[in-house]
C-alpha cells in the first residue's frame, strides 16, 4: 500500500517545482536586468535597474536576466533582451531551469500606463 502512495509523490515532484522544465508556454512580468547584478548593486532610489550598471555588466560577460520578484532568469536569445535593458516587461516564453526562452518581449502594460 505505501509504494503506490511513494510513487504518486515521486511523480507529483517531477512534474512540479519553480525551476523545472515545463515546456508550457507561461508570460512573465518584470525587468530586464543583467545576471551578474541582478537584484543587487543596480537599484536606483526608484527601485528599478540602471541600463549603464547592466550595459556594462553585459560587455563584461554577464547576460541579460529577468527580474521576477527575488528572483533572477537568464533570457535566452540574449539579442531579444538587449533592446530592453532596464525596461518594465512583459515576456512569453518557456521555462528550461532557470532560463526563459523567449518568445515574445514587449514593454509591459504597467510600464506604459505610468505617467512621467
Amino acid at each position: 500500500m505505501t509504494t503506490p502512495l511513494l510513487l504518486l509523490v515521486v511523480v507529483f515532484l517531477q512534474t512540479s517545482g519553480g525551476a523545472q522544465s515545463t515546456g508550457l508556454q507561461q508570460t512573465w512580468q518584470g525587468y530586464i536586468t543583467d545576471t551578474h547584478c541582478g537584484t543587487n548593486c543596480q537599484v536606483t532610489k526608484d527601485m528599478t535597474p540602471d541600463k549603464k550598471c547592466i550595459d556594462r555588466c553585459v560587455r563584461k560577460g554577464s547576460k541579460y536576466g529577468l527580474w521576477v520578484g527575488h528572483h533572477v532568469y537568464v533570457l535566452e536569445p540574449q539579442s531579444k533582451a538587449a533592446h530592453y535593458a532596464a525596461v518594465d516587461v512583459s515576456v512569453t516564453g518557456t521555462l528550461d531551469g532557470e532560463t526563459i526562452h523567449i518568445d515574445s518581449i514587449e514593454p509591459s502594460k504597467r510600464a506604459a500606463n505610468k505617467k512621467p
